[in-house]
């Protein structure tokens, strides 16, 4: 049997055990518990959790995919996403990426995650943002002239090239590796159950549909994965002595391997480790990446009014006389461009999210004049934070405008009323990446695209 199957029936396992025979108990002062039919949470989300939280708020619990949760108004969010000694991040991610067992053993994984962006890729945003340019310039390049296209794989395969640049290096860019990333990326994204109400297995059987899910990701994406990528990674980290010298890495995975290295050299354990660190990162930022992209390319098509400001906007940072964008200026034309961030901003704040971010009780907590016990986990309703008049005026209309003038904020920028990223400490740490990612391949796209078709 492949190796492949053993780690997926060990998995299989494990899952259907911990389902089975976990038990959490309820004390009598946890808050209301409301039957909301499947049907209305797989079909109209926003409009049930909040009619449940109208007539029975600030806090209750649903029952969803076979898990009780509870769901929080926007007088408690700030204190979920803030109060770190009793809501854990690590926790509330490990159960909602389907990660619970491998981060039993690899409890460090989200932090190591954290620093490499903070410390591996943050910092390095402007030089990355000039080495991915030329392959969105090459992207729209190819978009013109072939009739109608799908957005999203559009989107999705020029950043997971990028992204193979930024994590690996140019010398990994092929159309074999695009694939597997494009595929790992995907199918993890899979995992979180972002597609399964699409599925009647997962709506009926979340369980099983999880240990189906996990299987077919195991024996598919990651198996690719490690055996098509892995042995190039091997090759690479095992050429050289990785010893501080005073020479900057170039790619995540000479940061990684820099950091994980023993006297110069990395081991296979720390081999089998990056390779898990770097799936991480290449969900991260390509699925986010592609996800702002498409929302924001579908915004814009359905409002023609906000061309004229952002096409001048565009236009005042190319070169007057090749019509184009030069590279080794495009973290200046990012940080330039306000109103294609204002634009980004107002997506992602109407753009309709229910349950993304959450967290996890780490102990019977009291909130909202209830206690939640120990073990659940705990969700801000999305739309009731950024659709609500005490915090945006007309909450409703689309206008990026908004953030503009004295109350100018940058789309990466977090706060109680508004979360598309989280909150505080445990923010989501590729943010930056995203934001500034997706308005790189818009400033391409825009630029290539008007000088093209005029």
């Amino acid at each position: 049997m492949p190796r492949c199957l053993y780690a997926a029936a060990s998995l299989c396992l494990v899952v259907a055990f911990r389902a089975i025979f976990k038990r959490r108990e309820l004390r009598g002062n946890h808050p209301p518990i409301i039957d909301i039919p499947a049907s209305e949470i797989f079909n109209n989300p926003r409009e049930a959790y909040e009619k449940a939280l109208k007539d029975h708020g600030p806090v209750i619990g649903v029952r969803r995919k076979g898990f009780l949760e509870f769901i929080v108004d926007p007088t408690l969010v700030q204190t979920v996403l803030t109060s770190d000694q009793s809501f854990s991040f690590e926790e509330a991610m490990a159960t909602v990426l389907h990660l619970r067992p491998f981060v039993s053993f690899f409890w460090s994984f989200f932090r190591e995650i954290d620093d490499l962006v903070q410390n591996g890729i943050n910092p390095r945003m402007s030089n990355i943002l000039e080495r991915i340019c030329p392959v969105f310039n090459l992207s729209a390049e190819k978009s013109i002239g072939h009739g109608t296209i799908d957005m999203f794989e559009h989107a999705h395969t020029s950043i997971a090239e990028a992204m193979i640049i930024l994590i690996f290096g140019e010398g990994y860019v092929n159309e074999r590796n695009i694939r597997v990333v494009t595929n790992v990326a995907t199918d993890i994204a899979g995992l979180t159950g972002m597609y399964q109400n699409s599925s009647a297995l997962g709506r009926h059987f979340p369980t099983i549909w999880s240990i189906c899910t996990w299987v077919k990701v195991i024996c598919t994406s990651i198996l690719a994965f490690f055996r098509i990528i892995g042995p190039q990674v091997w090759r690479q980290i095992r050429s050289r002595r990785w010893v501080e010298d005073g020479e900057k890495p170039t790619n995540v995975l000479e940061y990684l391997s820099y950091k994980h290295a023993k006297n110069g050299t990395v081991s296979p354990t720390a081999f089998l480790w990056i390779m898990s660190l770097l799936m991480g990162i290449i969900f991260a930022s390509v699925h986010q990446t592609a996800s702002v992209v498409v929302w924001v390319v579908f915004e814009l098509a359905t409002r023609p009014e906000y061309l004229k400001q952002l096409r001048e906007e565009v236009h005042s940072n190319v070169d007057p006389v090749t019509n184009s964008l030069d590279p080794s200026n495009i973290g200046e034309a990012v940080q330039k461009a306000t109103w294609l961030d204002s634009f980004i901003r107002e997506v992602l704040r109407t753009k309709g999210d229910t349950l993304s971010t959450c967290r996890m009780t780490t102990a019977d907590t009291p909130l909202g004049g209830y206690t939640i016990p120990k073990g659940f986990l705990v969700f801000p309703l999305a739309t009731l934070v950024h659709l609500n008049p005490v915090y945006h005026p007309d909450p409703p209309v689309f206008r990026p405008e908004r953030w503009q003038g004295a109350d100018a904020r940058p789309a990466v920028m977090s706060s109680a009323s508004y979360i598309p990223f989280g909150l505080a400490r445990w923010s989501c740490p590729g943010k930056i990446l995203a934001v500034s990612g997706a308005a790189d391949w818009m400033l391409c796209f825009s630029i290539y695209t008007d000088s093209r078709l005029s």
